[in-house]
């Protein structure tokens, strides 16, 4: 198990990258979120985005 310190700074670092990742599709494609790129095979900027949201929500998730 990871301290909780660094569990909440890992978690706000991958919410930040995921940020960073929308930013970078709304320059490179000029929209946010397309729903058809999630089922694209290839890599895409919506699946780095889910990734880095749900590890960011993983890692932020007090365990009591």
């Amino acid at each position: 198990m990871l301290p909780e310190k660094l569990r909440l700074r890992l978690s706000t670092v991958t919410a930040i990258l995921a940020v960073l990742v929308l930013i970078d599709e709304v320059v490179k494609e000029g929209y946010t979120f397309n729903p058809y790129d999630v089922i694209n095979p290839s890599i895409t900027h919506e699946k780095l985005f889910i990734l880095l949201i749900l590890l960011s929500l993983t890692l932020g998730w007090k365990r009591r």
